[in-house]
């Protein structure tokens, strides 16, 4: 016992020893006469996260798809485009649905996010990039809305809220497994025989999009091919005998070669009934399946096919920097459809 006594009274002295430099530290330390306490309207500011399975956390509000594309047209447009197909390199939010297995899948929210809820969550956040967190809740509520109409996932008539949203089951939900609970890989590298003989590119797709330089060896056809709004370049006088020889300038584009390349790239959507996966209607209902209909449309092809390129939507049908030169010459000859 008496030892006992004696440990304890050691301890009780060392805390006190340990407490007070402590408390002597921090009164030397210098003020700087800002900061203190968050107070609760602070902290509720900021403690706005939503559960994405239960919609748990989502505010009050309600807003319709029709609103949606009045805030998205203001606020969204200039970086994910009018119809979410991505603008310039910001990301594509419409499409893709069933692509996820394919070569080169398009991930958007349609596609792959997992749950709805989470769509509100990230909108009110971080959106739009310029102005994080200015939406009200019913404007982020009514973007929500119209994104999802963009994918197909609810009618142009919704009008959605806490409830509504949190109900919604997107078509990925069931694409995500917990690598915890449910391992997809049980394999182990094994670290031999990696190696099976030499790499062989079958692809051309690169060169085809205008994404590679002109080869060495490539022909004055293959080298106008690239670009054909720009002339073949001049052959040197030594390499050819004469003293200057220039391609022919290019002829008139066809209508038949252009109804081709709208058929390939663009009728999988817009068309009454299209064949691209995620799509039940026309997008906006612009529909090019027609001579007329591709005619009426020609200035909406230049603007979101030629100048812009942010059509087809990610690039899914693979549209190549020559069909768009090839559209844009045709557009400013006069859109002849004979």
């Amino acid at each position: 016992m008496f030892k006992s006594l004696n440990v304890a009274t050691y301890l009780v002295a060392g805390a006190l020893v340990v407490g007070s430099s402590f408390v002597a530290k921090a009164a030397s330390e210098p003020k700087f006469g800002f900061g203190g306490h968050a107070s609760p309207a602070q902290v509720a500011a900021w403690d706005d996260d939503v559960n994405g399975l239960t919609g748990a956390g989502l505010p009050p509000g309600h807003g319709t798809v029709a609103q949606g594309e009045k805030v998205f047209e203001t606020q969204c447009s200039s970086c994910h485009g009018d119809f979410g197909e991505g603008a310039a390199r910001w990301p594509v939010l419409a499409g893709g649905q069933g692509t996820l297995k394919a070569e080169r899948p398009v991930q958007t929210v349609g596609s792959y996010w997992p749950y709805a809820p989470t769509l509100y969550d990230y909108i009110r956040r971080a959106m739009p990039f310029t102005a994080p967190g200015s939406l009200s809740n019913n404007d982020v509520y009514a973007v929500t809305a119209y994104v999802l109409n963009l994918n197909n996932i609810v009618p142009a008539g919704a009008t959605l809220d806490a409830t509504s949203l949190a109900a919604i089951k997107m078509p990925n939900r069931d694409g995500f497994v917990n690598e915890h609970l449910k391992p997809d890989v049980h394999n182990v590298d094994c670290m031999q025989n990696c190696h099976k003989g030499p790499v062989v590119i079958t692809s051309d797709l690169a060169k085809t999009l205008g994404l590679t330089p002109v080869e060495k060896g490539d022909s004055l056809k293959d080298i106008a091919a690239i670009d054909t709004a720009t002339p073949a370049p001049e052959v040197p006088a030594a390499a050819t005998g004469a003293s200057h020889m220039k391609a022919p300038a290019a002829a008139a584009v066809s209508f038949a070669a252009v109804q081709s390349i709208v058929a390939q790239r663009c009728t999988v959507c817009h068309a009454d009934h299209p064949t691209q996966a995620g799509f039940s209607s026309a997008p906006m209902g612009i529909k090019l399946d027609t001579p007329a209909r591709i005619k009426s449309n020609a200035a909406k092809i230049m603007e979101q096919a030629v100048s812009s390129q942010q059509m087809p939507i990610g690039n899914v049908t693979h549209m190549t920097a020559q069909e768009r030169v090839l559209l844009g010459k045709w557009i400013s000859a006069g859109a002849d459809i004979h």
